[in-house]
């Protein structure tokens, strides 16, 4: 039955491939997401805990009532491993691309929608939860903004002068994430840092849109490209998600 439905969806349009696979791993990792800050409070408020973890209540900025993860060394080593899991399965899936079948390759980033949607999960919970919900709607909203300026404007934001200074500019974002592992930056200059990484990664978000219709206007229609425009989107929003928890936390 099942090769059946992909055989009868093969002859579907690339670009509804391509929304239909990124649609199901941002609905995974959004579920993730909402689970375990749904977990994390009925442990708070039940006074148990949630997977080993355990939760204290806190006071943020404002003066508000907050939960707060209680760090010990078996939660330090639960969110070392979950990380892992969430970067692995990524990266896997990444590297297999070009040799792997298509059920593999959604499978992986299937997982890895589970680990980063955990992980984002954790880290509004860890935070201080407005402001990481706040981050994460202002998140979603530039995305959704990302989609509409690239289907109004007209502009073929795939060109390759615009993708070569973005690939640039995402190098020197790199360089300086390596340069934060070992040097303490203040905070204005992480606020600085992540409003790039958002600025960056949403102009790759229009160059993946953008390369969608390029790629169907090149006449190519099967799952392999599919998966392969998908999961470009999908690191951009990641990563997008990530540096506006950033800029908030």
């Amino acid at each position: 039955m099942f090769k059946q439905l992909v055989t009868n969806m093969d002859f579907t349009s690339l670009p509804f491939k391509v929304y239909l696979i990124l649609s199901f791993e941002l609905i995974v990792l959004y579920g993730c997401a909402f689970w375990i800050i749904q977990k994390c409070k009925k442990a708070f408020y039940s006074q148990t805990t949630f997977l080993g973890i355990a939760f204290a209540e806190a006071v943020n900025a404002n003066k508000q009532t907050d939960i707060a993860i209680v760090q010990t060394k078996k939660t330090t080593l639960f969110f070392f491993y979950l990380i892992i899991f969430a970067v692995v399965s990524l990266w896997t899936g990444a590297i297999i691309m070009p040799w792997s079948n298509p059920l593999i390759e959604v499978s992986f980033m299937t997982l890895s929608a589970i680990g980063y949607g955990s992980l984002i999960g954790f880290i509004i919970m860890d935070m201080d939860e407005n402001d990481g919900m706040t981050g994460l709607k202002l998140a979603t909203l530039t995305t959704v903004a990302m989609f509409v300026l690239e289907a109004s404007s007209g502009i073929n934001f795939a060109n390759p002068v615009f993708v070569g200074v973005l690939m640039l500019l995402v190098l020197f974002l790199l360089l300086a994430e390596i340069i934060s592992l070992f040097f303490s930056f203040s905070r204005g200059a992480v606020k600085i840092k992540a409003i790039a990484g958002i600025a960056i990664f949403s102009m790759m978000l229009l160059s993946s849109i953008s390369l969608v219709e390029v790629t169907t206007q090149q006449g190519l229609n099967d799952w392999d490209t599919a998966i392969y425009l998908a999961f470009s989107m999908y690191l951009d929003i990641i990563n997008i998600i990530l540096y506006f928890l950033e800029l908030m936390g």
